[in-house]
């Protein structure tokens, strides 16, 4: 059958029809727990004490329950929450207790950074829409970090994370105390969006507090989370009884100045040059409304990003996907996550130099909205001035739509446009995902690319996904189904794989002893894929067995019977996969995975050879102010015809991180790949006021062995720099 785009749109319509109507009204859902917080008198002094008097006026929570380990159970530990506002801010107070004080983890780490530390974290779904939410914790040294919550990618009971790179401006303070800690937090509302009301009018937020201890791999919430229930933010409870919040408008100015002296290795003529570079740059931020942002940057400047994660990129039959680090194009980019098939649809890493960019992105009734635009002046960058590609910049758009019909569900549309000289690259998507019951979700996405190459050539393709999970404490499955057009493509997209009908089937079943094994239970999963000519060209069985056990360690292992065509030749592979975590201990906490079997030489003439493959994170954190992520990633390849080893790949990255202060920083990167034969070192130093006011100063040294850049030139296995950079940074955030 021939899929035209207007027999797309027809089973698109159709799908979601049969869905809405199959889909019953939300079930009845249990009573939320509510609290209201006091309207404080004057605003409490955040240095993480709680001797202010709006404390002994606020609202106090003191009544948790387990999430993890054990769903519903008594927490190990007490805590008191204190809750009070005024209208401009939420004020938060705690009180950590702990029976045994050794299990108490923390560290003095810059923000965002507090992932290994025991936290106290607020969560906010102002509209209750349960589709996107806010998140702020603290440590017991007064760390903040920040985040939002995705609704429809989450899974039952779990608190994902839509976007940690999203950055608001709050206080925060900390201090240890007798038996714990305390912490204060002042939440202004302009970092948040919320919907516009009256004076008079109360607003009623969804809303959870949570508490972490690591040591014991348990979170107790406020609200009761479970597992058989699909999603986190569907269980919150409620924020009630606020009057008279701001509306007045957030508008900041953060205006960057940087300069940067750069030195590359020209390896055709061995000359190496340096140049400096002065450049200055500006992001605004304007709320159109207390719940529609408006953002625009021009010459934005990403010198303090960090450098990729490195991957292994040998032998890969398909491309790897690396994550977009710039805080522009961060923030806001859940808004175009869809989970499907193809990948992402929108990969801002393909806007490789950037002039300017637009964002808005909020809600406006019921729907959320997203829209980006960016020129990119790399594509005119070409060698050849005569050249009637040089000095042209190309122009990219995104739009998002996503309509809130009930609980968790939604119908959305996408648009995305890549224009450059006489060429375009076009897609249009719509999608729906919707919850049948408290544990089932279904969804769809009907994709469709239209693009003309430079050359004047044109293609037009669809793509078709529907999947269905269902989750639960005990028994989870999914199953889906898609189609994948050989012709497909974008210019804005990362496409991992075209030309596929695949089939997909899971399901894991979990038992929940009560003592020293926390969860334990097989999985199973079989795919199978087939091209356009009706070729099967993947079958993937696994079977494997995952276990968590108590004080934060676990253990999975699977087995992987697969079919893979490469090349017109079917290789049959058998693959044992094996990963476990130590996390028990503050000082070091271990995550490793190796696998190793059958795998295919990806070459014009494929065999079937052997790799072992191994990956491993260790965090170091010998004193609560120091601490290094060290990451190993290694694959040794042999062909067993002859047995001899084709390439044996292993990289080595460190990030060391030393907290002077809670506001003075310095970080050092240090990897070592022996597949490239090359080594880096980048070093950085920070002093953050806030989100948005830092000074940076930074020097970055790339280094690789001569042979590898020009065997003529140098001969010998010695290393030559190939780049250097010295910067400095200073960006300042004006709020209004």
């Amino acid at each position: 059958m021939l899929l035209t785009p207007a027999r797309v749109a027809a089973m698109a319509a159709s799908l979601a029809l049969s869905v809405a109507a199959s889909a019953q009204a939300p079930a009845a859902r249990p009573s939320r727990p509510r609290v209201t917080p006091t309207m404080a008198a004057a605003p409490p002094v955040v240095d993480g004490k709680l001797d202010d008097p709006v404390w002994k006026t606020a609202a106090r929570v003191s009544t948790f329950v387990q999430q993890r380990p054990t769903d519903g159970g008594a927490p190990s530990d007490k805590t008191d929450v204190f809750l009070a506002y005024d209208k401009d801010t939420l004020y938060f107070g705690f009180h950590v207790h702990y029976a045994d004080l050794s299990r108490m983890q923390a560290n003095r780490v810059d923000r965002d950074q507090t992932t290994n530390d025991d936290v106290m974290t607020v969560f906010f779904d102002p509209f209750e829409d349960q589709q996107r939410g806010y998140a702020f914790s603290v440590n017991a040294y007064g760390v903040q970090a920040d985040w939002t919550l995705g609704g429809a990618s989450v899974s039952g009971g779990q608190a994902s994370t839509g976007d940690m790179t999203w950055n608001a401006l709050f206080s925060s303070g900390g201090v240890r105390v007798d038996d714990g800690w305390t912490a204060e937090m002042a939440i202004p509302l302009k970092s948040l969006r919320y919907p516009s009301k009256r004076a008079d009018e109360s607003h009623t937020w969804g809303f959870q507090i949570s508490r972490e201890t690591r040591a014991l791999n348990e979170t107790d919430t406020w609200a009761p989370v479970s597992l058989k229930v699909l999603g986190f933010l569907p269980q919150m409870g409620q924020l009630a009884g606020m009057k008279g919040l701001s509306t007045r408008r957030n508008f900041e100015v953060m205006p960057t100045v940087t300069a940067v002296q750069v030195g590359r290795l020209n390896t055709t003529t061995g000359a190496y040059k340096a140049s400096d570079v002065q450049e200055g740059g500006v992001n605004l931020k304007y709320g159109l409304t207390s719940n529609l942002t408006l953002d625009f940057t021009y010459n934005p400047d990403f010198s303090q990003i960090e450098s990729d994660q490195p991957q292994i990129e040998i032998n890969q039959r398909f491309p790897l996907l690396f994550a977009e680090l710039r805080p522009f194009f961060l923030e806001g980019q859940e808004i175009f996550q869809v989970p499907g098939p193809v990948g992402t649809l929108l990969n801002t890493r393909t806007i490789l130099d950037p002039q300017y960019g637009l964002k808005l992105s909020g809600k406006v009734g019921k729907t959320l909205i997203g829209i980006v635009a960016a020129n990119d002046e790399a594509p005119g960058k070409v060698d050849n001035t005569a050249d009637p590609l040089f000095g042209q910049t190309s122009q990219a758009l995104a739009v998002r739509a996503r309509y809130d019909i009930y609980r968790q569900s939604y119908l959305g549309f996408m648009f995305t446009d890549r224009e450059f000289a006489n060429s375009y690259s076009r897609l249009g998507m719509v999608d729906g995902g919707f919850a049948i019951g408290r544990s089932i979700r279904t969804g769809f996405q009907v994709v469709y690319s239209d693009r003309v190459g430079l050359n004047g050539l044109r293609r037009q393709a669809p793509v078709f996904n529907a999947d269905f999970r269902k989750e639960g404490r005990n028994l989870t499955y999914f199953g889906a189904h898609n189609d994948i057009d050989p012709d497909f493509g974008s210019d804005l997209a990362f496409i991992r794989r075209v030309d596929q009908h695949q089939t997909v089937g899971r399901v894991n079943y979990r038992w929940w002893p009560k003592r020293y094994i926390v969860n334990s239970g097989p999985g199973a999963s079989y795919d199978f894929y087939y091209d356009y000519k009706g070729v099967k060209t993947d079958g993937k069985k696994q079977v494997s067995w995952n276990t968590q056990f108590q004080r934060n360690i676990s253990f999975n292992a699977s087995v992987d019977r697969n079919l893979e065509r490469y090349r017109g030749i079917d290789f049959h592979k058998t693959r044992l996969n094996i990963a476990g975590t130590v996390l028990t201990s503050r000082k070091i906490l271990i995550r490793a995975d190796a696998n190793f079997g059958d795998e295919i030489r990806f070459i014009t003439s494929p065999y079937l050879g052997h790799t072992s493959v191994f990956n491993a994170t260790i965090t170091l954190r010998p004193t609560a102010r120091f601490q290094s992520l060290v990451t190993i990633n290694t694959t040794h390849f042999t062909d067993v015809r002859v047995q001899k080893t084709d390439f044996d790949v292993k990289i080595v990255r460190a990030l060391s991180t030393y907290q002077f202060t809670p506001r003075l920083l310095i970080r050092n990167i240090a990897e070592f790949n022996t597949l490239n034969k090359t080594y880096g070192l980048n070093i950085l130093g920070t002093y953050r006021v806030n989100a948005g006011t830092a000074v940076l100063v930074g020097y970055d040294d790339r280094y690789r062995q001569g042979n590898q850049l020009n065997a003529r030139l140098f001969p010998t296995d010695e290393y030559r720099r190939t780049n250097r950079a010295v910067f400095a940074k200073v960006q300042y955030l004006y709020r209004y």
